[in-house]
């Protein structure tokens, strides 16, 4: 069984470059719904151990969307922005809404983590030839040591590292990066997958 510390340099290049490819399809839904360009790239696709993103993290607010990956890859997937941040996306969907209106702000933010998840999950199935479902945002607003500790406390008994998935989002109009974070966090049986299918890129 592998983990997700043995993925070197090479892997987390082309996860990043897949990363990449999805966030190509994203900006384009984006700028669809929003009614104006939007950029959006991955700086960096990195490994970061579970207790430390919890501990690091723990006294940010954030607003974040969960969603469930299943199918030919199983885990689990965040999309996480500060409150501020969250509350710039909203607001360009939904004036004077915020997060934490329990209405159609959080349906606004609802909506951004479909598309940012879906456009990254539909990238990598292309990328490893995988079909696998996600299963509709579940969104919190709290600090992120709580959501994460809530989240990631089975898929802990696995592995003790997060795959780590930095993005920003470009207002071209307004001037304004968002910078948030994505964490997909694959059950071993799927990790065995992805290592099989990105080696067998380097054999191609």
């Amino acid at each position: 069984m592998n983990h997700l510390n043995q993925l070197d340099g090479r892997h987390l290049d082309l996860l990043k470059e897949s990363a990449n490819i999805g966030a190509s399809h994203a900006a384009t839904s984006l700028s669809i719904m929003l009614k104006k360009p939007i950029d959006l790239c991955i700086p960096s696709v990195r490994l970061q151990s579970i207790a430390e993103l919890i501990d690091g993290k723990a006294e940010q607010q954030v607003a974040a969307s969960l969603i469930q990956v299943k199918g030919g890859i199983r885990g689990c997937f965040f999309v996480m922005f500060a409150i501020d941040q969250a509350n710039m996306l909203i607001e360009e969907l939904v004036p004077q809404g915020n997060i934490c209106d329990d209405g159609i702000g959080s349906s606004a933010f609802y909506e951004v983590s479909n598309i940012l998840c879906g456009s990254y999950l539909s990238a990598l199935s292309s990328f490893l030839n995988v079909a696998f479902i996600q299963s509709p945002p579940v969104i919190s607003v709290d600090m992120a040591g709580a959501i994460l500790s809530e989240g990631l406390v089975e898929l802990s008994l696995y592995d003790e590292f997060a795959l780590l998935i930095d993005a920003v989002v470009f207002d071209r109009q307004k001037g304004h990066q968002l910078n948030g974070e994505f964490l997909f966090l694959p059950l071993p049986d799927s990790l065995d997958v992805i290592f099989e299918r990105v080696e067998g890129k380097f054999s191609q």
